[in-house]
């Protein structure tokens, strides 16, 4: 969807593409590992990890580039419903399906995470849409309704032999 625009130089999103990449990858290796390993871990505790985890990683580059200026209340309160209403509650959603439907049907739901980007991007943000982008989010959507039996691949039926061959015996 960005390869029209994709480009390493200053200023460019290479890196921005390559981050989405390695997202996508771990986007399809986390849901199996997850069942393969933490089968047993109630899935308000994987949540909790990787939220903990993610907050101590993100611990350090979060002080080197503070704001110089004090956050408003109203910025505080956005970045708490975002972190525990959207995040928190997604996490914990998204695990229990990983334990009660699997990790091929469960990760289908973040399929359509780069559609929507896009579509709140042009409607919030007033990004353009370009046509490989449509291009690329009707890729995304065939595949997924493919991927969860929404839509059936056509199966080629073999027309019947009018001589079958006698069976042996």
């Amino acid at each position: 969807m960005a390869w029209d625009s994709a480009s390493f130089k200053s200023g460019g999103s290479g890196w921005a593409v390559v981050a989405c990449l390695a997202g996508t990858f771990f986007y399809g290796f986390s849901p199996n590992f997850t069942k393969r390993r933490l089968q047993a871990v109630p899935p308000l505790a994987i949540a909790a990890g990787s939220q903990l985890a993610a907050s101590a990683l993100l611990l350090v580059p979060a002080l080197l580039w503070w704001p110089q200026h004090p956050l408003s209340a109203t910025s505080w309160l956005t970045a708490a419903v975002l972190a525990f209403a959207c995040t928190g509650l997604a996490y914990l959603v998204y695990f229990r399906l990983i334990a009660r439907v699997g990790p091929a049907n469960a990760i289908t739901v973040t399929f359509l995470i780069p559609a929507f980007a896009i579509v709140w991007g042009w409607i919030f943000l007033g990004e353009r849409v370009t046509l490989p982008m449509i291009v690329g989010c009707a890729v995304i959507v065939l595949g997924t309704a493919l991927a969860t039996g929404l839509l059936r691949w056509p199966l080629r039926t073999r027309p019947p032999r009018d001589n079958p061959r006698p069976a042996r015996s």
